[in-house]
Order: C-alpha cells, then structure tokens, then sequence
C-alpha cells in the first residue's frame, strides 16, 4: 500500500506522507464531520425535527399550540424544513469535503521524469542504442544548410542527422547541447519548466505552483487548484449556513418564553458555543483565503510567480487555468469534476512534452481529452 501512494516519479496514486499535512488534513475531515453532526442533532432536531416534540414540557390543561408561535412548534410544515435543511447543509459539507480529497489525492501539476521542451517528438530506439531520441522542432534547419535537423539524446547531447551534404560525408563535429532549464533537486536531468516550482516538502517540481497548504497536504497547483478552490468556498458556505441557522433560532427565542425553539438541554450548550467558534474562525479563515486567490482565478498567475515579480498570465489568455475552457462559468466550475484543456494547447500551458506511453505521464495526457 505504502509503495502504491507517494509523490516520487514512480508512485500511481498521489498522496504526500508528511505528517503534519496528515495530521491537518484529519482535523478538517473530523471538524466538518463534527460540524454536521452538531447542526442536525442539537440545532436543527431539537428546534423543527422529530426531537422537538420531546422536548416539549406541558402543564396540565397546556396544548402545544399555547406554549409559543405556532409557526414555530412541530408539525408537517417544520418537518419539510427540518428535511431541507438536513439535506442542504450535508449537500455543502460533502461538497467540501469531495473538494478537500481531490485536492489531496489529486497530482497538483508534477513534471513527469520524461518531460521535455514543448516542441519535442520523441522517437524509438534507434541504431546507436540510445534509449530515448528526439528531434526538437525548433531546432529544424539550424543543423545545416542542406536541411539538417538536430537530434537530441537521452543523455542532453546532439548530434548533426543531415540527409547528404556533411552527413553522408562522415561528419563528426562536436554535438551540441539543447539549452533547457534543469532542476537540481529533481535530478541532473529533469526539465524544469519555465513556470514550474519545486516544492521541498511534496519534493517535486510542479506546474504553476500556488504554495503548499498543510490543510489539503499538498501542493495547489494546476492540477488540483480547482479543487481546493471548491474546498474553501464549500467550507465558507458551511460556515455561513450553520451561524446563520444558529442566530435564526435565537432570534425566536427572545419572542417567546418556552417551547421547542428554545428547549436546551444542558449538555447541549458547549456544543453549539463551540459550533459558532468554529464557524467565526473558519469562516473569516476562508473568506480571506477566497478574496487572495481571486487574483490568481482571474489573471492565471500565481501568488510565487507574484512574489518573484513574475508578470505573465497563461500562454492563451482566454483559457482559465484554475476551472478550465473558454466559454465562462459553466456549471462544472461547481462541482468536484477533473478540469479538461484543449488537446491543442496543452503543452503550451503545462509547458512541457512526455512520451505518450510512460505511467508517470497518465495525469498529463487525461487533461487533454476535450
């Protein structure tokens, strides 16, 4: 199992295994569950659910109906609410949560060990044993004035592949290298991107790299910043949804001395006190973190390229980077689903090629299925 999750370039499935991120992303999942379970069983139940009714504390001759707001009291209307309600907020919670997964579990944007410069065919094995050979396209005509191509080696060398001229007639010149910015980190060999980052703590380079949130235990990158986005807007909803209920309900209970709406059990006050501690701090939390990235949504440059004084956006402008496609907001920039680039411009956003049958690229080729 161990050997099936990581981060390293032969792992399948995307996990970091640091422990402070673990711990973090455990404390979301139990404080969301938590959350759930507090705004159901002692906030919505005992006000309009089934468990109002036995709270209710009658005198001798006293009918429900004379103990407050019949509005407020357990009947078919207050069910339909209860229902609601019930379905409503564990809608936003699962979406926050399927949102806080993916954006875990999801490759946020690695370079794959292969990568290469956009603009690079690779080939098979060919007569000099080479591994892996590629012609650069960029390159074409450069060699020679006979219409020579430079071919570049696995091991960053090039050598002249003219058809005649100084080919046929055994030229041996010294090869030249393809100049392409390299990641120390990674390995000798591994193509860096230009607006690639390496993260220490995930140890990869990633592709338009926001920052490493310990919250999600991983990197937000273009792979997953749709996700995370999802993440803290659904958690900011759930935030807002459960104060919101939490002052409704004690509105009501200034206009009326006893009754369901206002039956607390002892027991049941820490729960909601904490409920609104939770709520504040976590809803100001990702409001904040809502207005910061609002600038990276909607100009494709992230908060490091920022910081560095990077000033460019993505290669095509009208492409959004975070949700995908070019038509505006669409119903799927809602929900959890993978973001999806057009064939024809992925390299140049991912700034990188792989070779289309290697394991480590599965994540590069399934977002250019459109």
């Amino acid at each position: 199992m161990f050997s099936s999750f990581g981060t390293s370039f032969k792992t399948k499935n995307w996990l970091n295994w640091d422990g402070c991120g673990l711990f973090c992303a455990g404390i979301t999942w139990f404080l969301h569950i938590w959350a759930a379970w507090v705004v159901i069983t002692k906030l919505l139940d005992p006000w309009m659910g089934p468990g109002a009714v036995t709270t209710m504390k009658l005198k001798k001759g006293e009918k429900l109906e004379d103990l407050g707001d019949p509005a407020l009291l357990p009947n078919n209307k207050n069910m339909v609410l209860f229902t609601f309600h019930c379905v409503a907020f564990l809608t936003i919670a699962g979406l926050a949560l399927i949102g806080h997964g993916k954006a875990m579990m999801t490759n946020p944007g690695a370079v794959p060990e292969l990568a290469a410069p956009v603009g690079t065919v690779f080939g098979n094995e060919d007569e000099d044993d080479t591994k892996e050979t590629d012609v650069l396209l960029e390159e074409k005509g450069k060699s020679d004035a006979n219409g020579g191509v430079e071919r570049r080696t696995g091991n960053g060398g090039a050598n002249s592949d003219g058809q005649n001229g100084d080919a046929e007639a055994g030229n041996k010149s010294k090869p030249k290298k393809v100049p392409h910015r390299t990641c120390r980190r990674c390995g000798p060999k591994s193509f860096k991107p230009p607006r690639a980052h390496h993260c220490s703590i995930c140890n990869r380079c990633v592709v338009k790299m926001d920052h490493h949130c310990p919250w999600v235990n991983n990197c937000v990158g273009i792979g997953n910043h749709k996700f995370f986005i999802l993440f803290i807007s659904y958690t900011f909803l759930s935030c807002f949804y459960s104060l919101s209920l939490v002052m409704y309900r004690f509105f009501t209970c200034l206009n009326v001395m006893r009754g369901a709406p206002c039956m607390h059990k002892p027991t049941d006050t820490l729960p909601m006190i904490l409920l609104v501690i939770e709520g504040i701090l976590f809803g100001l939390f990702t409001s904040c973190m809502m207005l910061d990235q609002y600038t990276v949504v909607t100009t494709n440059v992230t908060q490091i390229d920022r910081l560095k004084g990077g000033d460019e956006s993505a290669p095509y402008h009208e492409v959004n980077e975070t949700f995908g496609g070019d038509k505006g907001v669409e119903m799927d920039w809602f929900l959890p689903t993978m973001v999806v680039f057009p064939a024809s411009i992925r390299d140049d956003i991912f700034g990188y090629s792989v070779p289309a049958g290697d394991d480590e690229t599965k994540f590069a080729r399934m977002v250019t299925l459109v």
